[in-house]
C-alpha cells in the first residue's frame, strides 16, 4: 500500500468508530428491514457476500436459503473448490497414510556417522577386541598390520579416549577424523545446498526481494534441477510466486509441515469457494472451540501435530457440526490430536507405578504384552494428568462458572486414564487397561462404580453433554458468534432449552437462533468484527476474485493476527471484537485490503476495471452489498479531494473501512 492510501485509510478509520461490545436491550427488539436481513444473513452465515449474492438470495427466499444451509448435504458443491483442493493430497489420506507419507526419512547424517564404526564391527573378533579394549601395544600391532585405507577408516572411528592411549597413531587419527568430518559436510552440502551454492549474489538479492518479476527472472535462469532447492531457501513472500516448486521444496526439507499447510490452504479455499457456507463457518467455529495446536511436539517426536491436524478437522469436527453435541465431544476426546495436545495419552492411574507396567514392565494392550509394545507406548510414567479433565469442563462443556470443583477435575482425569494413543508411528485411539484407574469415582454428584474401564470416560462424556451448564455455555458461545459479543440472555435461554429438549441437537439450536427476533434485529446488525480469516475470505468474495494458490493468503491471515491451526492455548482465539483490534492488526488489515484490490497478493486475481467511471458510492455499495455509511463516504471523499484515484484505490479504502470490518 503506498503512502497516500495509508494516509487516507487512517482518515477512514478515525472517521468511523468500530462497533461497541454491547447494545441496548431495546435494539434487539427492533427488526431489520427486508433488505438488511438479506445482507445480515450473508454476513453472518457465510464468509461474506459475493457479487450477485444479495439478488440471488432475494430470488430464492431467505427462509428457503437458510434451510438449505442448515442441510449442506442438499447443496451441490462448487466444482471450482474441488479443483482447488485436488493438489492438496494429504487431505484425502487416512491418518496412517499421512504419518507414513509425510514423516522424514532416516537422517542420512546419522547413517554416515555410523559408517566408520561399521568398519570396526567388520574386523575379526580378536582384532576388534584389541582395537577397542586392548592395551596400547595390542592396538598398535593390529593397526600396523592394516593397509592404509582400512587403517584410516578405523582411526577415524575410534573414540578420542582410545586414541589418547595410542601415541603412534594419535596425529594420524586426528587427521582421519577431520577428513571424515569434511567429507560428511561436503556430502551434506550436496544434499542440502545453501543459496550461495546455487545462485550469484545478485540473484540471491532478487529472490529475497519479494518482487514477482525479479523472482521469476531468477527461476527462469536457474538450472531446472536446482529450482526446488532454491524454492526451499527463499522467504515465503517470494515462495508465493513459484507454487510449482514450493510444495516439493517444503516436502524435501520439512515433510510434516506440508500436511498442515495443505489444511491451511484448504481452509482458505473452502471459505472463498464453498457453496455450503454455513457448514464452513461452523467448522471454523467448532475447531476454535475444540482447539488443538498443530505445532505442538509430542515427547521426542517433533512436529507430530502437523500430521494429525488434518484428520482432526476432517474426522472429529466436520461430520458433527450440525449433529448432536455429544457425538462431537466424543469424537474430539478420542482423536490422537486432542489426546496428545492435552497430554491425556500419558495420563495413568497413580497406583500404576506399583501394580502397573512401569516398575515390572508388565501389562497388556489389546492382548499385547507391554514389554513388547512399540517404544511409543512404553512412555514415561508421569502419573495422573489433569489437563484434559480440566479443559473438557472449563472450555468444552460446562464453562468456567459451570459448577465443577477441583475434586471433579481429578475425578474426570481418573475416568479418562487409559484413553491413549498406540504410538506416534501408529496414532490411533486405544484404551489401555493397565493405565486406567479402576477405582470408584464421583463426577458432578454422579457415582461411577469401580471396574468400569473405558466406560468411565464414556459416562463422563454423557454426564457433561447433558448437563444444564453445558446447554447454557454452548448456547452462549453460538449466540456470541452469530448474534453479538454480548447476546441477550433471553435468546441464550431459549437456545439452551432447545439444546436440552433435543439432547444437544446443534442443528435445532441453530434453527432456534435463526428464527429468533434477536438474530434479525438492530442489536445484531453489524455488531461483530471479522476475524482475519473472515476478513481475507470476505475481501476476495466481495471483489469477485479468484484464488489459484492460497499460500500467500495464509501468510497474510497470520500477519493480521490469526495463525491458522497455530493457537497455542487450548481456549482458541477469543471470539470478541477486542481480539482483532490492535493497532498492528488494523494496519495489517488495511495493507491487505490495498494489496488485494491492486492485485499484489500472489495467487489472487481481481478485476476492478468494471468500476471504471463509477462513483465512490456505487463502488462501496457493490462491495458491501448495501449503502456505505455517511461517515465512510465523507472520509473517503475528503481524503481523495482533488485527486482522480483508480477504482482499485477506492475499493481498498472501502475494504479497509469499519463498514467492511463489521459483519
Amino acid at each position: 500500500m503506498n503512502r497516500i492510501v495509508l494516509t487516507i485509510a487512517a482518515v477512514v478509520l478515525a472517521a468511523v468508530s468500530l462497533p461497541c461490545s454491547s447494545h441496548a436491550t431495546s435494539a434487539f427488539d427492533q427488526r431489520l428491514s427486508p433488505d438488511q436481513q438479506l445482507v445480515h444473513a450473508l454476513n453472518r452465515l457465510t464468509f461474506g457476500p459475493r457479487p450477485g449474492d444479495v439478488q440471488e438470495l432475494r430470488t430464492i427466499g431467505l427462509t428457503k436459503w437458510m434451510e438449505l444451509q442448515l442441510h449442506p448435504e442438499r447443496i451441490t458443491e462448487n466444482p471450482v473448490l474441488e479443483q482447488r483442493l485436488k493438489p492438496l493430497e494429504s487431505l484425502r489420506m487416512t491418518l496412517p497414510e499421512v504419518v507414513a507419507g509425510y514423516t522424514p526419512q532416516q537422517n542420512m547424517d546419522v547413517m554416515m556417522v555410523q559408517g566408520p564404526a561399521e568398519a570396526i564391527n567388520k574386523l575379526p573378533q580378536g582384532d576388534r577386541r584389541k582395537v577397542i579394549n586392548g592395551t596400547a601395544e595390542e592396538r598398535t600391532a593390529v593397526l600396523d598390520a592394516m593397509d592404509q585405507e582400512t587403517r584410516t577408516r578405523i582411526l577415524g572411528a575410534l573414540p578420542p579416549n582410545v586414541i589418547a592411549f595410542t601415541p603412534k597413531y594419535k596425529d594420524e587419527a586426528e587427521k582421519a577424523r577431520q577428513a571424515q568430518q569434511e567429507q560428511r559436510q561436503a556430502q551434506n552440502r550436496l544434499r542440502n545446498p545453501q543459496l550461495r551454492d546455487l545462485l550469484t549474489a545478485d540473484q540471491i538479492a532478487d529472490v529475497r526481494s519479494g518482487e514477482k518479476d525479479k523472482v521469476l527472472t531468477v527461476f527462469a535462469a536457474v538450472d531446472p534441477g536446482k529450482r526446488v532447492d532454491v524454492a526451499g531457501l527463499i522467504p515465503p513472500k517470494s515462495q508465493a510466486f513459484v507454487p510449482q516448486y514450493r510444495r516439493e521444496a517444503q516436502f524435501k526439507r520439512a515433510p510434516r509441515t506440508v500436511a498442515s499447510e495443505d489444511l491451511k490452504e484448504a481452509r482458505v479455499f473452502r471459505a472463498v469457494y464453498s457453496n455450503r457456507q454455513l457448514e464452513e463457518v461452523l467448522v471454523d467455529f467448532w475447531f476454535n472451540h475444540f482447539n488443538v495446536d498443530s505445532t505442538k511436539s509430542v515427547g521426542m517426536t517433533q512436529n507430530l501435530g502437523h500430521l494429525l491436524i488434518g484428520s482432526y478437522e476432517r474426522d472429529a469436527i466436520r461430520p458433527y457440526v450440525l449433529g448432536h453435541f455429544k457425538d462431537l465431544l466424543l469424537a474430539t476426546a478420542r482423536h490422537p490430536a486432542m489426546l496428545y495436545y492435552l497430554d491425556n495419552w500419558e495420563s495413568v492411574a497413580p497406583d500404576a507405578f506399583e501394580v502397573g507396567p512401569y516398575a515390572p514392565r508388565r501389562g497388556t494392550l489389546n492382548g499385547v504384552p507391554n514389554s513388547i509394545l512399540p517404544n511409543g507406548l512404553q512412555r514415561l510414567a508421569h502419573g495422573l494428568n489433569e489437563n484434559y479433565g480440566r479443559e473438557i469442563m472449563e472450555l468444552h462443556t460446562l464453562g468456567v462458572k459451570g459448577g465443577y470443583t477441583q475434586d471433579d477435575v481429578i475425578a474426570v482425569a481418573r475416568c479418562f486414564t487409559g484413553w491413549t494413543v498406540r504410538n506416534p508411528e501408529r496414532p490411533e485411539f486405544v484404551f489401555a487397561p493397565f493405565m486406567h484407574d479402576a477405582g470408584e469415582k464421583t463426577v458432578l454428584g454422579h457415582r461411577i462404580p469401580a471396574g468400569g474401564g473405558e466406560q468411565d470416560g464414556l459416562t463422563v462424556i454423557d454426564i457433561l453433554a447433558r448437563h444444564p451448564s453445558t446447554a447454557k455455555f454452548i448456547s452462549l458461545q453460538l449466540a456470541r458468534h452469530f448474534v453479538a459479543d454480548n447476546p441477550p440472555q433471553a435468546l441464550v435461554d431459549r437456545m439452551a432449552l432447545t439444546f436440552t429438549k433435543t439432547d444437544g441437537d446443534l442443528r435445532a439450536v441453530m434453527e432456534t437462533m435463526l428464527r429468533s427476533p434477536e438474530f434479525f434485529s438492530e442489536g445484531a446488525w453489524e455488531a461483530r468484527v471479522k476475524s482475519p480469516l473472515e476478513m481475507a475470505a470476505g475481501t476476495i468474495r466481495a471483489l469477485g476474485g479468484e484464488v489459484t494458490d492460497a499460500f500467500a493468503l495464509v501468510q497474510r491471515i497470520a500477519d493480521m493476527g490469526e495463525a491458522l491451526y497455530g493457537k497455542m492455548e487450548p481456549n482458541g482465539y477469543p471470539d470478541v471484537a477486542e481480539t482483532w483490534l490492535s493497532a498492528a492488526g488494523l494496519t495489517a488489515r488495511m495493507n491487505f485490503a490495498a494489496s488485494v484490490a491492486s492485485g499484489q497478493v500472489p495467487g489472487v486475481d481481481v478485476d476492478t476495471s468494471r468500476w471504471n467511471g463509477i462513483d465512490n458510492e456505487a463502488i462501496a455499495r457493490a462491495l458491501l452489498g448495501r449503502p456505505a455509511s455517511k461517515q465512510t463516504l465523507d472520509a473517503i471523499g475528503a481524503g481523495l479531494e482533488g485527486k482522480d484515484p483508480s477504482p482499485a484505490v477506492v475499493a481498498s479504502l472501502v475494504l479497509g473501512s469499519p463498514d467492511f470490518e463489521r459483519r
